[in-house]
């Protein structure tokens, strides 16, 4: 256990260590930490590098675990990078590839969806889930990864848009951005490749209970799941300042335009070989080029899924569309 063996303690015995995951066992909220050294998060998905942390030998053997106790400490003495951008998302509208092109940058850190945090999320913030535990979270996954990182951005999963006044009052002021696309194509993709919230159910421990028409419907789960992120999206836009909508349509030129004055990024370093690879590859599949599917889905999507759209979606969706033509898809600081 982390501080608690007698003798000589290091200086830092969790340097170089992060949180691999969370849990709360028997009214005992632990943390488990695995060492990552100087490694990279360079994978699509956090999940994805944290999998491969926690296979190896040596975090098999000696993984630490702690109380909430620790983690918080460790934020006050390691703050770790300053939080300068969050990615919020519809889910299959370019959130990832988002989330690759600013891991490209030469300063940066990137948390792609996180397990750990989608954990804290669903503990009720009155108890443990509180703003406190997600901001000493992230400081801990966020740290320096090289000499030169300046900046630490968060891209969520997609269901932590009903999140947003958390998150946000974790790291107030904090540019955000909220990415969609036009709900047939997301459908169609979520059709052919299922995502989590299809599942019924699955998303009650954030507090999303479906309406029993869908229960029975994966597909309609997912969409009306959708429509309650697309909705909390304007809310946040109406209600929150800092705010930017982007549509996958505007990408991958919103990237270097919008987004990057949106999240304060150096125009001297956007012409870099890095991120212009990132922009011609596919984001889930780093060896396959990028290719554009959004008129094929349209034109593929069959009786169910455009039966869905219209019946759950296209009325967020063109409110949305409305906010971000009408007002150049920002919401600035109040004064």
């Amino acid at each position: 256990m982390v501080g608690s063996e007698a003798g000589v303690i290091p200086a830092d015995p969790l340097g170089g260590w992060i949180p691999l995951y969370v849990s709360a066992r028997s009214g005992r909220y632990c943390v488990d930490w695995a060492y990552m050294g100087a490694e990279r998060f360079t994978e699509p998905f956090c999940f994805d590098t944290l999998q491969r942390l926690a296979v190896r030998p040596f975090n098999r053997l000696f993984r630490q675990q702690s109380d909430l106790t620790v983690l918080r400490e460790r934020a006050c003495s390691h703050p770790g990078l300053p939080m300068q951008g969050m990615v919020f998302h519809m889910s299959r509208c370019g959130s990832t590839l988002a989330a690759q092109w600013l891991a490209a940058l030469p300063d940066s850190v990137v948390l792609s969806e996180p397990e750990p945090v989608d954990a804290v999320l669903q503990w009720p913030a009155s108890e443990h889930g509180d703003t406190g535990t997600l901001r000493a979270l992230l400081c801990a996954l966020g740290q320096p990864r090289r000499e030169g990182d300046r900046s630490l951005f968060l891209k969520t999963d997609c269901w932590h848009m009903v999140h947003f006044a958390r998150l946000l009052e974790a790291f107030p002021g904090v540019p955000w951005v909220f990415l969609y696309r036009n709900p047939v194509e997301v459908l169609a993709s979520h059709q052919e490749v299922p995502g989590w919230q299809l599942v019924p159910g699955s998303m009650k421990g954030h507090g999303l209970q479906a309406p029993e028409e869908v229960m029975n419907n994966p597909l309609g789960h997912g969409a009306w799941i959708m429509s309650v992120i697309l909705e909390e999206a304007r809310l946040a836009m109406s209600r929150h300042a800092n705010g930017l909508l982007v549509n996958y349509s505007e990408l991958p030129q919103a990237l270097e335009t919008r987004i990057a004055a949106h999240f304060g990024i150096a125009r001297d370093v956007l012409d870099g070989e890095e991120l212009q690879a990132v922009t011609g590859r596919h984001a889930k599949q780093p060896n396959a080029a990028f290719r554009p599917d959004a008129a094929q889905r349209r034109a593929n999507a069959d009786k169910e899924v455009l039966s869905l759209a219209e019946y759950w979606l296209d009325t967020p969706y063109r409110r949305l569309e409305e906010m971000r033509l009408g007002a150049g898809g920002y919401q600035t600081m109040r004064s």
